[in-house]
């Protein structure tokens, strides 16, 4: 494929992706939204019938906890999804490469984990958390779409070509040495958030 060829296959697949990406925050809207009705339903009736009696004072309660619960996975959501750094060597110079996570990464934080070995304890707290986690991926799926609109095409294109040239995994340092990029570490990053490019 010509570099024009490849820029345009590049802006439908990314435009692709928008729409698929799209598709994915509402999944998780839905399934936040539902699971949060249903933790309030439960919530609320445990609290009214086990311990208070005023409905007001169970509403109040169960908002509470629910607004205690989002805010703590709120605070863990940087540790759950963040960037992986690498450090690699250019033109002599050791740089901080970021990946950004995939989708299915993004997904698996989400839902849960679905490992086997874990205690009922976090079993449970995984299960309280799912409404929150659902939502909280939902907003950072959202970010990652704008991020995705901003990646810029040439230099992108420019890489993948060569990729899709070698047909086989290709070190950093050669894609340094084969292309000439203004700023490597931010083409990197911008790659990582294009589906099916794996680092």
């Amino acid at each position: 494929m010509k570099k024009e060829a490849f820029r345009r296959w590049l802006r439908e697949r990314l435009a692709t992706q928008h729409r698929l990406t799209m598709g994915s925050i509402a999944a998780m809207i839905a399934i936040g939204l539902i699971a949060t009705l249903l933790e309030s339903v439960v919530f609320f009736l445990i609290i009214w019938v086990g311990f208070i009696g005023s409905k007001v004072l169970a509403i109040l309660t169960t908002l509470g906890i629910q607004a205690a619960i989002l805010g703590l996975t709120w605070l863990g959501l940087p540790k759950q999804l963040p960037d992986v750094e690498h450090e690699a060597e250019m033109d002599g110079e050791n740089v901080l490469i970021s990946v950004a996570p995939n989708m299915t990464a993004v997904w698996t934080y989400g839902l849960g984990s679905m490992e086997s070995d874990r205690t009922w304890v976090e079993r449970l707290i995984g299960m309280l958390t799912l409404p929150q986690r659902m939502c909280l991926a939902a907003w950072f799926t959202w970010n990652r779409l704008q991020q995705v609109k901003d990646v810029a095409v040439d230099p992108c294109a420019m890489v993948i070509r060569l990729l899709h040239k070698e047909a086989e995994r290709v070190e950093l340092k050669k894609i340094v040495e084969e292309v000439q990029l203004a700023d490597m570490p931010t083409t990197v990053r911008q790659l990582s958030l294009i589906d099916g490019v794996i680092f």
